[in-house]
């Protein structure tokens, strides 16, 4: 096999070390590239979505969207810049979600939309708790799963526990945006039966959880969500 004075397997026949150098330079730089590159599953975007959410203790779904998401809905939708508004009411919360254009600054339209919220704020019920603003971001997700547990403790008083003495530190935890609770049970109510009394009107215990048995309650019984209505 005859080889040419200037390709490369006449040069790497004559000149070894050099054709070696040379092989030793470009792995190098490949290597170099490959730990100079950066790569990223989730680079930092800021997508144009800003979700409204809220509890409301006792209220079912009917009642939430009638009093509370179509108050907030209406004032945020009048914010500028908005493509689609999706909301959806369920037993004790609301979230909606706003989808802004591409072109809107994140950061303007998270501020435009608590102003609308702040004024719609005061034709809410009493009852709404923990109504919040969050600006959307591709890295805010889920890090870290805590289980609590305990076997002399009811789920009434742990989640009392893990409301008051665990997630508050951890809200403190810098870098941390919120905490959700799964599985929590709320007290809505305790009777406390004197007896004395309740024998000085002649009735029983029985009585009494009789009375309390066919009061009138309104108690959640399932979801509603209005984007094309879905009961």
């Amino acid at each position: 096999m005859a080889f040419h004075a200037n390709d490369l397997p006449g040069i790497s026949v004559r000149r070894p070390y050099l054709a070696a150098v040379l092989n030793l330079l470009i792995i190098v730089a490949g290597i170099s590239a490959i730990l100079g590159v950066e790569v990223r599953e989730l680079p930092d975007i800021d997508r144009p979505v800003v979700s409204v959410r809220a509890n409301y203790p006792g209220g079912t779904p009917e009642s939430v969207d009638a009093e509370i998401t179509s108050v907030v809905e209406g004032a945020v939708a009048r914010v500028n810049g908005i493509k689609t508004v999706r909301s959806s009411s369920e037993e004790d919360n609301f979230r909606i979600h706003l989808v802004f254009a591409p072109n809107i600054n994140l950061t303007d339209a998270a501020n435009d939309v608590r102003e609308a919220v702040s004024r719609a704020a005061r034709q809410l019920p009493d009852g709404v708790e923990q109504l919040t603003v969050i600006k959307a971001d591709a890295d805010a997700t889920p890090i870290l799963r805590l289980a609590v547990s305990s076997t002399i403790h009811s789920i009434e008083d742990l989640s009392r526990i893990v409301e008051d003495k665990i997630i508050t530190k951890l809200i403190a935890v810098n870098g941390v945006a919120d905490v959700t609770k799964f599985g929590d049970r709320e007290r809505v109510m305790r009777v406390l039966v004197d007896p004395l009394r309740l024998a000085s009107y002649r009735l029983a215990v029985a009585d009494l959880v009789r009375v309390l048995k066919n009061a009138h309650r309104d108690v959640p019984a399932g979801s509603f969500k209005s984007d094309e209505q879905a009961v």
